[in-house]
């Protein structure tokens, strides 16, 4: 099973500022037609944003994106002129939704992968205003229902019970439970007393097709409560839905034993017997029975990751670590002037203190508790040496300058990955020095980078110049230096892929270009070389966003390779 869609990341980074723009704009004439209800011109560009937003998703195929944009042009397309109760309503999660949207784009473009099933509690809000059926959780999960292969099938011991009294206590049984799940009352025990009913469902219509659902029924409500899983809102509903599979069983008796229960509500029992990431016998069992695997994330995972998508933009991030790190700077300043000129000059700077306990304040607000408690211990050694005017020797301030060091380096990595509390765990957890080394790594791979594509601008000026001169071979002469210094970067960097195909780029140039006698194509030659070196430029570009860019972009260099004669 497939647990991340297919994500054509350069296409999307190819729209992505153009969406997030039509997506603001739509937002603006949205929250312009709030304060001015009879406005139908402004209604009718949000809706025309809308639409020109469904259109550039669908282009891309962003599987679940293209779904929640159509539910959203549903949605705004049913709200009337003039005041109206409903509309507040209405308007409250148009604004949510058209937050959503730009921060699932940045979440697909930051980790390199789709994600449908993200967007299911959003779309059902946007389906449920209009009194639309949700889709289930497992919407997007990619599984056909078969027939069950079970190895044994217990046989029921002789029941002394009519069956119809049976299944009526038993269904009783069942929505005792169901009532207090429900009510969010005694949720674990309740979700047992619902699973022993399903058991006795299980046993009294074993050997049936309805047995084998009281089965995944009965594994599925038991993993949930073992795993102390969620019971939302769809979930209770979906408790429901087994419910009124008892009460066929009550009114209809034997003539359902063999009819196939619903394949939407079983494709929703597995696929939250596989999010489980169960390992208990029977788990397994109904699992293996309907060939089944589990994804690659757990409940708690998907959790996480729908936390990141409500919480704050890349874009935010970026400005409150761009603060930072001028806060941070203003204060090293006032220290290196008193490692320079004196302690004294410490008390000569009241702000020092203010600033400092600032940036602790934030650090702890983000989550990043290591850092902010390294600071504070520091604060309260300025503030010592403030309030007493004791004199502080050259190693004192140097500590100090190191953990403001440690705190930039803290604050450096925020822009490399997103607020979850699981990256942020990983921060708290390492320690100064790695901290340290690895946003020196991280600047260190940023400069190789900077370095790498302005070698490729150089090239391309050099077979400019080099076209234009009637091929004076003067202009071309220190291409293969050029391409050589690129290439080791590559490998720095390890890219290995780009550095061959830079290695091909060096034959080309050593084994044509710089020959006494140029091929007489030697202008097309030019344009399928030019090509290649386009595509790596390309791809260093989107390295510079993730190391672990898609390299499918370097295949068109390596074509072009291929036709000027070099295979990579």
């Amino acid at each position: 099973m497939n647990n991340t869609e297919p994500l054509n990341l350069s296409s999307l980074k190819m729209v992505q500022d153009e969406l997030v723009s039509t997506i603001e704009q739509s937002a603006i004439r949205l929250e312009q037609f709030s304060t001015d209800r009879n406005n139908g011109e402004l209604l009718q560009e949000c809706i025309e944003g809308i639409r020109q937003i469904r259109g550039t998703i669908s282009l891309i195929q962003l599987k679940g994106l293209d779904l929640f944009t159509e539910e959203l042009l549903a949605h705004i397309t049913d709200i009337t002129l003039g005041e109206d109760e409903k509309t507040n309503k209405k308007l409250e999660i148009l604004t949510a939704s058209f937050f959503i949207l730009p921060r699932y784009l940045e979440y697909c473009t930051q980790t390199s992968r789709s994600m449908a099933v993200l967007l299911v509690p959003h779309i059902n809000e946007l389906r449920l205003a209009r009194k639309a059926v949700p889709i289930p959780e497992s919407y997007f999960y990619s599984l056909d229902v078969i027939k069950p292969h079970r190895k044994s099938i217990p046989i029921p011991s002789s029941i002394q019970e009519d069956m119809g009294t049976l299944v009526r206590r038993l269904r009783h049984m069942f929505q005792t439970g169901l009532i207090n799940v429900i009510k969010d009352h005694q949720v674990k025990g309740s979700l047992g007393m619902m699973s022993r009913a399903l058991e006795r469902l299980e046993t009294v219509c074993a050997g049936t097709v309805l047995g084998n659902f009281w089965w995944l029924c009965h594994a599925t409500l038991n993993v949930m409560r073992e795993k102390n899983m969620s019971v939302s809102k769809t979930r209770k509903l979906l408790f429901g839905n087994i419910e009124r599979e008892i009460k066929r069983l009550q009114f209809e008796g034997k003539s359902v034993l063999t009819r196939d229960p619903d394949a939407v509500l079983q494709k929703e029992l597995l696929y939250l017997l596989a999010l489980s990431h169960s390992t208990d016998e029977k788990t397994i069992a109904v699992m293996m029975a309907y060939a089944i695997k589990s994804p690659s994330y757990t409940e708690a995972e998907l959790a996480r990751e729908m936390e990141f998508i409500r919480g704050p933009s890349a874009n935010t991030i970026s400005s409150m670590v761009s603060v930072l790190t001028d806060e941070l700077h203003s204060t090293k300043n006032i220290l290196e002037r008193a490692a320079q000129g004196g302690a004294e000059l410490l008390s000569k700077s009241p702000e020092l203190l203010e600033t400092l306990k600032k940036i602790a304040e934030i650090l702890s607000v983000v989550g990043l508790s290591a850092p902010s408690s390294s600071l504070k211990q520091e604060i309260e050694k300025i503030a010592n040496w403030q309030r007493h005017k004791s004199p502080v020797t050259a190693e004192e301030l140097s500590q100090v300058a190191d953990t403001l060091l440690y705190v930039e380096s803290s604050i450096a990595g925020l822009e490399r990955t997103n607020l979850s509390d699981e990256k942020l765990a990983q921060i708290n957890a390492l320690s100064r020095d790695t901290v340290m080394a690895n946003n020196q790594i991280a600047e260190a791979e940023k400069i190789v980078l900077e370095e790498a594509e302005a070698g490729l601008v150089l090239i391309k000026r050099a077979l400019t110049s080099f076209a234009e001169s009637n091929y004076d071979k003067g202009h071309v002469r220190n291409i293969t230096g050029s391409l050589d210094a690129v290439r080791g970067g590559m490998f720095l960097l390890g890219l290995p892929r780009a550095a061959k195909v830079i290695a091909g780029c060096i034959r080309f140039v050593e084994e044509d270009l710089l020959q006494q006698e140029l091929h007489p194509a030697i202008q097309h030659m030019l344009e399928t070389f030019a090509d290649a070196i386009i595509s790596l430029e390309y791809y260093l570009d989107s390295v510079k966003l993730d190391k672990n860019a898609d390299t499918s972009v370097l295949q068109v260099a390596e074509e072009s390779l291929q036709a000027l004669g070099f295979e990579v």
